[in-house]
C-alpha cells in the first residue's frame, strides 16, 4: 500500500493528526494554549493563511527543525476533520498536541502513522490512536493499536476500548506484521470519516490552511533541515 503522496513528504506525513472540529476553532485553541507557554521565553506566535493545494501547505512547514518545533499546520478537509502537522525533523508530534486539544475543545482526535516496508531510513509502522475529551485508564487515550518494527523486530499492541469497526480476529495472525497492515488502518480511518491516503481529501477548492509560526528565540542546539522531495 502506498503512503500519502507516495512518501514524497516523509517524514512530515509519516504521522498525521486529525481534530474533529472546525479548523478556525482548532487554531484559536492552539494559539490560546501556546501563547501562554511561549511568552515566558520571549516567543510570539503568528498565524497566516496558506492558499493552494495540500502539497503547497505542507511545503510551508519548511525548514524542519530539531529540538524545538517552530511551525504548525492546520488544514481543512472535505469532512468535519481538521489536519494537524508540524515541522519536527523526525515527523509530527501528534500525541502531545492532539491529546491536549481534544480535552480543551471537547472533541475527538486521531493520530495515524504509516511507514511502509522498504522505506529508506525509516522503520515500518502502522499506528492508530484515538483521543477523547475525557480521562481514561491512560490519560485520554480511548484506543491505541500499533504494529511496528522496534529494536529490529515487529511488535504489536492493542490497548483501550475496542471500536465497533475493528477486525479483532486479525490480531491473532501468526506473522506479527500482518496483524495491523496499512490496508486495515485505511479501513479503520474510513469508518471514522477520514480518507487519509487520498490527496483529494485535503484542502477542498477555495479553502485555505493556517500556518502558525513561532517568532523569537529558538533553542540554542536546534538545527534546521531541508526536505529532499523524492
Amino acid at each position: 500500500m502506498k503512503e500519502l503522496y507516495s512518501g514524497k513528504f516523509a517524514p512530515i506525513t509519516d504521522t498525521i493528526g486529525f481534530l474533529h472540529c472546525d479548523a478556525k476553532r482548532a487554531v484559536a485553541a492552539f494559539l490560546d494554549w501556546q501563547n501562554d507557554i511561549q511568552s515566558t521565553r520571549g516567543v510570539a506566535l503568528s498565524a497566516s493563511c496558506i492558499a493552494g493545494d495540500f502539497s503547497s501547505a505542507i511545503k510551508a512547514l519548511l525548514p524542519l527543525t530539531s529540538v524545538e518545533r517552530r511551525r504548525y499546520l492546520f488544514a481543512p478537509t472535505d469532512s468535519n476533520w481538521t489536519v494537524f502537522l508540524d515541522n519536527g525533523h523526525k515527523g509530527t508530534d501528534a500525541f502531545s498536541h492532539l491529546s491536549y486539544l481534544a480535552e480543551k475543545l471537547a472533541c475527538k482526535a486521531v493520530r495515524m502513522t504509516y511507514v511502509s516496508e522498504g522505506s529508506e531510513d525509516r522503520y515500518p509502522a502502522t499506528i492508530l490512536e484515538i483521543y477523547g475529551p475525557y480521562k481514561t485508564d491512560f490519560l485520554n487515550i480511548v484506543r491505541s493499536i500499533s504494529c511496528a518494527v522496534d529494536g529490529g523486530r515487529w511488535v504489536f499492541s492493542a490497548e483501550g476500548e475496542v471500536q465497533p469497526f475493528e477486525s479483532v480476529e486479525r490480531y491473532a495472525e501468526r506473522l506479527i506484521k500482518n496483524r495491523f497492515p496499512g490496508e486495515m488502518l485505511e479501513t479503520y480511518l474510513s469508518q471514522l470519516g477520514i480518507r487519509a491516503f487520498e490527496e483529494g481529501f485535503y484542502m477542498p477548492s477555495n479553502m485555505q490552511a493556517t500556518l502558525v509560526k513561532k517568532e523569537g528565540p529558538i533553542a540554542p542546539s536546534a538545527r534546521e533541515f531541508e526536505l529532499i522531495c523524492k
